[in-house]
């Protein structure tokens, strides 16, 4: 009997079928969001609070559940209201979905997409309990924009305005506890070496994990909205402050012990001061929650829905057309997509015409070992970096790095441009020259800019590729127009190897003497590399 009972409720035209239908559509267009976000969460330290963010919505969505008021039947302009941003925004998020598997580092589409199952979910709630239930459940959804990665631009502005407040207060401080400190750029040279305020100095981690702390604890104690203000300037000031504690502590560390005791604290300090970031942050939320929860602890019990279920309502064949057409589009795009994409996938190896060698045994040129901290941020690529100096004074320095193909490979190089890191070093940039052409079938076409530094001219020439493509189409990679971004899909490109080439030149006269440089160099360093099969290029 009781087999017999559950039959007949999974029958298509029961209330409880639909309810599954519709959360299976939630499901499905929660699961292509976090699958556009997720390289960003897991490869990026600044994101890597991400991960948690989808369990905390849980979580808070189950103490919403609790004190839920009760479902109302929505007004019919309502529930076509609901119905309607549902269905667009279901075709949005289909619309982004390929999209977004040939750019996995445009960042916007994430914020798109999250919006879209957000719209998704709360027109679920509203017609499930009308506009008390979307009221009541606004929040644990919305939360999830914490997560959403920022665009790189908007980041990256950002952390250079942070890294260099950073570094100018830090030297400050330095000089009132008497240590001799100069900045230049980001870099803070102390009598004992150079400190660098990388980007995990800035602030933007710290910042982001703690404004996401207050967004939590003022949800889970339910503080008024004045209060959640407070505790997200609290978030910001402990942030900032706490970033300069730790570089000042570095810098007085490397002034007191030497360079060589920085990196055995670099990491503690930084937990040091994101744990007690949330720790003033949660005794600031759990101080301000008392006449809230004392509020909330005496409101009446009729206000209150307790009972365990919610009400029945009645199922039309167009809310079950309108579930069923909703998921067929969600999973569709993501089918689809796979298809259209596996199909135009390259074969797995290393396919390129060309390669950079480094210059073991040649006079005046010396191997320069890269950064662990700096191979971590970039995801460990393959690659080298070396420096010269030739009998003319003429000095370079070359960074060669390769990534093989993967969903972390776009990501991964577009973390390094050289207006972004060059700046850091203190370098200006001057103005940017025309790019630099091999004249060959092989080989790279380079970007050119004009820095200086202390005065002097610094000639950098730097590329980005794209495995799969000839000399003559690498340079589009950098094209981040949205007309060249929609037409990757259309060639069915992603998860390709990337490479980045960056040469900068030092005491040079003028441009010329620069590209003549390059050109030597070029001609020393770059080989023909003669694969057994090469992939047709994509126009």
């Amino acid at each position: 009997m009781f087999y017999g009972d559950l039959l007949m409720s999974l029958k298509f035209n029961t209330p409880f079928s639909c309810r599954l239908l519709a959360l299976l559509v939630a499901v499905v267009s929660w699961f292509a969001v976090i699958r556009m976000v997720w390289n960003d969460w897991r490869i990026d330290p600044q994101y890597s609070y991400g991960l948690l963010v989808p369990l905390l919505m849980i979580g808070l969505m189950m103490k919403r559940w609790e004190d839920r008021p009760a479902p109302r039947v929505p007004e019919q302009w309502l529930k076509i209201l609901a119905s309607a941003g549902i269905v667009m925004a279901a075709l949005l998020l289909a619309a982004v979905i390929p999209v977004s598997e040939a750019n996995p580092d445009w960042r916007p589409l994430g914020g798109v997409a999250a919006m879209t199952a957000i719209v998704i979910s709360l027109g679920l709630i509203t017609l499930e309990g009308g506009l008390p239930w979307l009221r009541h459940f606004a929040f644990p959804m919305v939360f999830f924009l914490i997560a959403v990665p920022w665009p790189r631009n908007f980041e990256q502005s950002m952390m250079s305005l942070l890294m260099s407040w950073n570094a100018a207060t830090t030297v400050e401080i330095l000089h009132w506890c008497g240590y001799e400190a100069l900045r230049q750029g980001n870099l803070i040279l102390t009598s004992s070496g150079i400190l660098g305020i990388e980007e995990a100095c800035s602030g933007i981690r710290s910042l982001q994990s703690g404004l996401m702390v207050a967004l939590f604890f003022g949800e889970i104690f339910r503080l008024t909205i004045p209060k959640r203000f407070m505790l997200l300037v609290v978030a910001l000031l402990a942030a900032l402050a706490g970033n300069i504690l730790r570089s000042s502590f570095l810098g007085i560390l490397a002034s007191r012990q030497g360079m060589a005791a920085v990196p055995e604290w670099h990491d503690s300090a930084g937990l040091f001061i994101l744990l007690m970031t949330f720790l003033l942050v949660i005794a600031c939320a759990f101080h301000w929650r008392s006449s809230r929860s004392h509020n909330a602890r005496h409101e009446p019990k009729a206000e209150k829905h307790t009972s365990g279920g919610v009400v029945p309502g009645r199922s039309s064949p167009r809310d079950l057309a309108l579930w069923m057409v909703t998921l067929l589009i969600l999973t569709g795009s993501l089918v689809l997509t796979e298809i259209w994409f596996g199909m135009h996938d390259l074969p797995r190896g290393d396919y390129w015409d060309w390669k950079i060698t480094p210059r073991n045994g040649v006079a005046g040129v010396s191997r320069v070992p890269v950064a662990e901290g700096t191979l971590r941020m970039l995801f460990h690529p393959k690659g080298f970096s070396e420096k010269w100096m030739n009998e003319h004074g003429e000095m370079g320095q070359v960074f060669f790095f390769q990534w093989p193909a993967g969903r972390t490979a776009v990501q991964s190089v577009q973390m390094h441009s050289p207006e972004v890191c060059l700046a850091s070093m203190g370098m200006h940039m001057e103005r940017p020259l025309a790019d630099f052409e091999t004249g060959s079938t092989s080989g790279p076409r380079l970007h050119a800019w004009l820095f200086t530094q202390d005065g002097q001219p610094v000639y950098v020439f730097h590329s980005i590729m794209e495995q799969g493509t000839d000399a003559l189409d690498q340079h589009p990679v950098t094209d981040q127009s949205p007309m060249a971004r929609i037409a990757g899909v259309r060639l069915g490109k992603r998860n390709r190897g990337q490479r980045m080439l960056e040469i900068a030149l030092w005491n040079l006269h003028d441009e010329a003497e620069a590209r003549a440089a390059l050109t030597r160099y070029l001609a020393d360093s770059l080989k023909d590399n003669p694969a057994p099969f090469l992939p047709t290029p994509s126009r």
